[in-house]
């Protein structure tokens, strides 16, 4: 046995021995697990925490595309409700027909009316203001002039009701105040069963009368569908609409714009609303056939 042991050199706490060449391969491996642990564990840990990082960032980035998709499907949701509200119902389809059967002679979108200083909105309440001719030329008055009703200074082609600042100023004033306020009488027509389009010329009366007396212009909308109604066409229901928008309790001894300086002593208060709106009714239809819109 002695003889045997000689090949067991290195001997375990155990007791058992272990020849020497076992002993060099354990060594070998334990060596081997030594160096993998050094050289390759931090590469792997490395790629470990690259995996768990690009997961996490492709996780949040296909969240954050999901909820994008969500609210664009939301605000398309909401657009098409805001549509389908607006739309005309089948009797005001079918009553449009003989209701509101005149058409202007060309189309525009609506929204390119106060687009600018020279779009067809912009020139038309310049023209009845008396700041622009009918081809669109400005006057001396659209610097600055005072109102005969209330005496304040207007500027810009809307007369911008005494707001002061620079000519420049005060037509961006205008476009802006017209073009919001053009988008709730549109809605306001529609809601009567009124197209807009199709009566462009009594729209922008609509939005004239508005710029002139917010006051008399919320009457109208809802006095041009009556006039349509008992089958007045073109400018004598947009006509009639505007002096019918003047009445306060059934007169106009009331209304201030049927009074001196507006017109003189000898006319009365009817006479001097319907003077008054006839010309600037006839202003705006002068723009719109220079233009070609009628």
């Amino acid at each position: 046995m002695a003889k045997h042991r000689a090949f067991f050199k290195n001997k375990f706490p155990s007791g058992k021995y272990i020849n020497i060449h076992r002993h060099h391969q354990l060594n070998r491996h334990h060596n081997r697990r030594i160096n993998y642990r050094i050289n390759y564990s931090p590469t792997l840990t490395g790629l470990t925490w690259f995996m768990v990082g690009f997961l996490g960032f492709f996780a949040i980035y296909s969240a954050k595309v999901k909820i994008e998709k969500n609210v664009v499907s939301l605000v398309n949701s909401q657009s098409n409700q805001t549509q389908e509200k607006h739309k005309a119902t089948k009797f005001q389809q079918i009553s449009h027909r003989w209701l509101l059967g005149h058409s202007s002679g060309a189309y525009i979108p609506l929204n390119s009316l106060f687009a600018n200083l020279n779009s067809p909105g912009a020139l038309s309440i310049c023209a009845a203001e008396g700041n622009c001719e009918t081809n669109g030329r400005r006057t001396s008055l659209i610097a600055g002039h005072f109102d005969p009703a209330t005496g304040i200074l207007n500027k810009g082609f809307c007369s911008n009701h005494g707001r002061g600042g620079t000519l420049q100023e005060a037509n961006q004033w205008c476009l802006q105040h017209l073009r919001s306020q053009s988008f709730v009488i549109e809605q306001k027509f529609r809601e009567l069963g009124i197209n807009p389009n199709s009566h462009l010329e009594g729209f922008i009366n609509a939005i004239d009368l508005w710029n002139q007396s917010p006051y008399f212009g919320n009457k109208f909308p809802q006095l041009y569908a009556s006039e349509l109604r008992s089958r007045k066409r073109g400018t004598d229901a947009i006509l009639s609409a505007r002096v019918k928008s003047f009445k306060i309790n059934g007169s106009y001894e009331q209304t201030a714009l049927a009074h001196p300086p507006i017109c003189p002593y000898s006319i009365d208060a009817k006479s001097c609303v319907r003077h008054d709106q006839s010309r600037r009714m006839n202003a705006i239809s002068g723009v719109m056939e220079h233009l070609g819109l009628k």
